[in-house]
């Protein structure tokens, strides 16, 4: 499977971390507790996806680049990414004109479903930040889903889980990640110093949600999952807002 953005060995220091996402230090939830939640799948899950309205989810474009919309469908509605709810064929990708496969800058794709959701308590759209460049204050607690990897036998992936992690300063954390080229003005970090909890692979695309249900990030990058003194780099919602209202109606 090619889809990757998340993990570096220390030998690979000079270049970008790559992703493909899990929950690491996380629980268990039922999708209705995240119900904007999805899955984009080939032939089994290799991302997430947020829904953002009846017809359009929002992914990241390392999960999109190199595929056409006959290679993707979305499953939608269940808490097991293997079974259960609706597998939607993708219609359209819209993948970020600026995406650099580098550096993992503007890691952002929309995705046109083949038709409409109908929306119930597995299945709602996320709240959108209101305006382009909003910013989320320094330590506002958020909530990161998805079926990535554990990191954990004990604890199987097909199950949809949960963590919470606070919103991290962004001078400290391009500082952390210097050595990689930074952090741009598209990303946004979140995680502990201690690390413990993050995304990793198998959740890139996927949501990061404040308490109040805004979507604020898009799972991307990181140097390993969860460990100490590099948080999560999620692409920032707000950054785009104004290509996402263009590029969808939403």
């Amino acid at each position: 499977m090619a889809v990757q953005a998340r993990i570096v060995e220390q030998k690979d220091v000079e270049e970008r971390p790559r992703l493909d996402g899990r929950i690491v230090g996380g629980h268990r939830i039922n999708i209705s507790d995240a119900p904007h939640q999805v899955s984009l799948q080939t032939s089994s899950h290799i991302c997430g996806g947020s829904i953002i309205s009846k017809q359009w989810i929002l992914t990241a474009a390392h999960c999109t680049s190199g595929k056409t919309a006959k290679d993707l469908k979305v499953r939608l509605g269940t808490s097991v990414y293997l079974w259960g709810g609706e597998l939607i064929q993708v219609a359209e990708i819209v993948q970020h004109e600026q995406f650099n496969t580098s550096n993992i800058d503007y890691d952002y794709s929309l995705l046109k479903l083949a038709r409409e959701i109908e929306f119930d308590k597995t299945k709602q759209p996320a709240k959108l930040p209101e305006t382009e460049g909003d910013d989320t204050k320094d330590g506002v607690m958020c909530h990161v889903t998805g079926w990535g990897s554990t990191q954990n036998p004990f604890e199987p992936r097909a199950w949809l889980r949960q963590t919470e992690v606070p919103i991290f300063n962004r001078e400290e954390c391009f500082k952390k990640y210097e050595k990689f080229g930074g952090v741009t003005e598209c990303m946004i970090c979140a995680g502990y110093i201690e690390g413990g909890k993050d995304a990793c692979q198998g959740d890139s695309g996927g949501p990061l949600v404040t308490e109040d249900g805004v979507l604020v990030g898009v799972v991307s990058w990181g140097y390993g999952c969860a460990r100490p003194e590099y948080p999560g780099i999620y692409s920032k919602v707000s950054y785009v807002r104004d290509w996402i209202r263009t590029n969808s109606g939403v």
